[in-house]
C-alpha cells in the first residue's frame, strides 16, 4: 500500500513538471515572439519631428526695372515645419509656418530699402508670413509640393511652393525653390524711383534656400 501510494506521488509530480515546463515553454515562446515584434516596430517606426530653420538660409527678392536688375536678401527669419521621416525618407510635411520681418529684407542701396518698405506697408504690417494648408511629397522627384496662405502687407493669398529637398548626412533637411509672384496680386505698388525715371517691374521672384534642423 505504502509503494502504492508512493507511486502514484511520484506520477504526479511527474504531471506537475511537465505542466509546469509545457506552461515555462509557452511563456518563453511568447516572450521570444514579443521581442522579435517590438524590434520588428522599432526598425520600421515612423518618426515625427519638428524641424527649425538654421542661420545659414536665406530668402531673396529678385526684380527687375526700366533700367537695371534689383535684389533684396534676407537671412534672418522663422520656420518651422513638422517632417514626418523613416530613416531615410521624407513621407510627409504635417505643418510648416514662416515668418519675415519685412525689414529684416535688405539691398545694397539705401534707397531701395527705404522705399521697398513703404510699398510693402511694413510700419503697419511688419511681417511676410506662410502658414501650410497642404502637402504632397514626391519622393521619387525628392520633391515637396506645399500649398499654404502667403500674406504680404496685409493681402493673402494662397499660393503653391515647389521645393527640391535633400535629406543631409546629419539628418537636417535643405530645401530649396523659387516662386514667380506679382506685387499688384498683394495690393502693392511697384516702386519708382528719380521722379518716375526708374520704374520697378510688377513682376518679382523669391528664391529661397532653407536649412532645417530638429
Amino acid at each position: 500500500m505504502y509503494q502504492f501510494r508512493y507511486t502514484k506521488l511520484v506520477q504526479m509530480k511527474i504531471k506537475q513538471n511537465l505542466v509546469s515546463n509545457q506552461k515555462n515553454s509557452s511563456k518563453r515562446i511568447f516572450f521570444s515572439i514579443f521581442t522579435f515584434v517590438i524590434i520588428f516596430l522599432c526598425q520600421t517606426v515612423v518618426a515625427q519631428s519638428i524641424f527649425k530653420v538654421s542661420p545659414n538660409s536665406t530668402i531673396k527678392v529678385i526684380g527687375t526695372s526700366n533700367i537695371h536688375d534689383w535684389e533684396m536678401k534676407a537671412n534672418a527669419f522663422t520656420c518651422e515645419g513638422d517632417f514626418e521621416l523613416k530613416g531615410n525618407q521624407l513621407l510627409d510635411l504635417k505643418s510648416l509656418s514662416f515668418s519675415l520681418p519685412v525689414t529684416n529684407l535688405k539691398s545694397k542701396e539705401s534707397i531701395l530699402n527705404t522705399r521697398a518698405y513703404k510699398a510693402l506697408k511694413a510700419e503697419q504690417f511688419s511681417k511676410i508670413t506662410f502658414k501650410l494648408t497642404s502637402a504632397t511629397v514626391v519622393a521619387s522627384q525628392k520633391l515637396i509640393k506645399s500649398t499654404g496662405n502667403l500674406t504680404v502687407g496685409g493681402v493673402t493669398n494662397v499660393v503653391t511652393l515647389n521645393s527640391i529637398y535633400t535629406i543631409n548626412a546629419d539628418k537636417s533637411l535643405t530645401c530649396k525653390g523659387s516662386k514667380d509672384l506679382k506685387m499688384s496680386d498683394f495690393k502693392i505698388k511697384p516702386p519708382v524711383f528719380m521722379l518716375g525715371a526708374l520704374k520697378t517691374a510688377d513682376a518679382i521672384t523669391i528664391d529661397y534656400v532653407l536649412n532645417l534642423k530638429n
